[in-house]
């Protein structure tokens, strides 16, 4: 009979345990999968992996950079042990599930007064297990978990949001560092040309061949292109520090790595397909890590309403104590020392006015804000994405429109030069073509940096390296 008590006091246990109030997550059904193709002009994927990554741009000098950062940059570490409070608290959250116990040792000495009927002095000596819990009667407990478990993996998404942006940073800083000492390789060599000229002018001159004027725009046009190298070296000293910011190095220590070398992305023609990048499934977008950020707060305040839904019910906690108990410590390990209680409770909310309610329907409002941010943040992505894809076709255009412009007017200006050297143009004529060749190579250089910057962009805009395998294995996760 006596077994048959307890085992039905468990099993009514267990049921009530077992009883969470709240309602199920299930993620926002905001914009369709095909209304988002279609506003980003997506391709079928011809793929298993993202279109690109910065490394696949194949710089050693990048990849090592990028390599570094990942490893010690400061923003990395900061997001690690992020990550890592937030596990520590889900796990400290998780343990209030079970009961918790505490050892304990007390020794009390008291002297009864002389104006007590009694006069006496007592020792008590006490060792023993305290046992405490409270019941998880109405899931308020394992909801406290869940918004503890949300905020983790929105720790982990927000680290590796940070990998991203921090590839993407010390890639674009790197391309704007590249493609400045490239503009002040092309400066110099504008500069040899330029006092060639201008040498050449003041022979002519001194030969009765030419004028003042000529000799002193040829040397106005030297020193004003000569102006432009101490602002350049400025700004590669600014790339320079900015690359060992974020690698979280002091300022001037990758000057001997980043010096200019021929293998550099820049140096090279682009050849970089740019089609490819709109072969991807448009479930990027909701795994981008701050989107999956922005899903993890949904799943928070979900558990959040559950708790406030729990709190309008009762609680029941269970204490107990196991230990031994003695006037003389001698025989405080004796058998007849032995002693126990136990204690339940049961806490009823029976009128707080509404707040309890009124938490509840907080909550809930909450969650009206948190999905309307959701919403936005998956806006913000498409835009992300749809800007530059759309971006780097323009640019993409205008990139070979001014290769075809730099090719035309540098043979012009070799053109002029060489009619200038035969006397069969004056200087104006070369200073005209010497500006037009200078802007035209300047702006070439800087299509191409920024054609690099906006497929970075396009790295950032999806969310890093995103795969196929990567959709499967969060879709069973989403699904529990």
């Amino acid at each position: 009979m006596q077994r048959w008590k307890i085992s039905v006091s468990a099993i009514a246990l267990g049921v009530l345990v077992a009883c969470r109030l709240g309602p199920d997550y299930n993620r926002p059904e905001v914009f369709e999968n095909k209304a988002l193709e279609e506003t980003l002009n997506l391709k079928m994927p011809a793929v298993s992996h993202l279109p690109f990554q910065p490394q696949d741009f194949e710089d050693k000098v990048l990849n090592d950079l990028i390599k570094d950062a990942l490893e010690q940059a400061p923003d990395i570490r900061t997001a690690r042990a992020h990550v890592e409070a937030a596990r520590s608290a889900r796990l400290a959250v998780t343990a209030g599930l079970f009961p918790a116990f505490d050892g304990s040792a007390q020794y009390q000495y008291e002297k009864i007064s002389h104006n007590m009927q009694q006069n006496s002095i007592d020792n008590v000596y006490q060792a023993g297990l305290a046992v405490s819990w409270e019941v998880d009667l109405f899931g308020k407990k394992r909801g406290e978990v869940d918004i503890a478990a949300a905020q983790e993996r929105k720790m982990m998404a927000a680290l590796e949001n940070v990998a991203i942006l921090l590839v993407a940073e010390v890639s674009s800083a790197y391309i704007g560092l590249r493609t400045t000492q490239l503009l002040l390789e092309q400066t110099k060599e504008d500069v040899q040309i330029q006092t060639d000229l201008a040498r050449l002018t003041r022979d002519k001159y001194k030969s009765g061949l030419s004028s003042v004027i000529d000799v002193n725009q040829a040397e106005y046009q030297l020193a004003t292109t000569k102006a432009t190298i101490p602002k350049l070296e400025t700004e590669i000293e600014s790339y320079q520090n900015s690359l060992s910011i974020l690698l979280g190095k002091p300022a001037g220590s990758l000057h001997q790595q980043l010096k200019l070398h021929n293998q550099n992305l820049i140096q090279q023609p682009f050849q970089f397909a740019l089609n490819k990048l709109s072969e991807l499934p448009i479930e990027v977008l909701r795994y981008r890590p701050d989107v999956l950020a922005a899903e993890e707060m949904l799943k928070a305040q979900n558990a959040e309403i559950s708790v406030a839904m729990a709190n309008l019910f009762p609680s029941l906690s269970l204490s107990a104590l196991f230990g031994v108990q003695s006037i003389h410590w001698d025989n405080l390990l004796e058998k007849n020392s032995y002693t126990h209680s136990y204690q339940p409770s049961v806490t009823v909310p029976f009128f707080h006015f509404g707040a309890l309610w009124q938490n509840v329907k907080t909550q809930e409002a909450t969650m009206q804000a948190v999905t309307a941010q959701y919403e936005k943040t998956l806006l913000q992505a498409t835009a992300e994405v749809r800007n530059v894809l759309v971006g780097l076709k323009e640019m993409e255009k205008r990139h070979q429109n001014l290769e075809t412009a730099w090719q035309k007017m540098n043979k012009a200006a070799q053109l002029v030069r060489q009619r200038y050297k035969s006397g069969l143009v004056d200087y104006f004529h070369v200073l005209d073509a010497e500006e037009r060749r200078i802007a035209a190579q300047a702006s070439l250089t800087t299509s191409s940096g920024l054609l690099y910057q906006n497929i970075v962009n396009f790295y950032k805009a999806v969310g890093g390296q995103f795969s196929f395998d990567h959709l499967k294995q969060k879709q069973p996760a989403e699904e529990q």
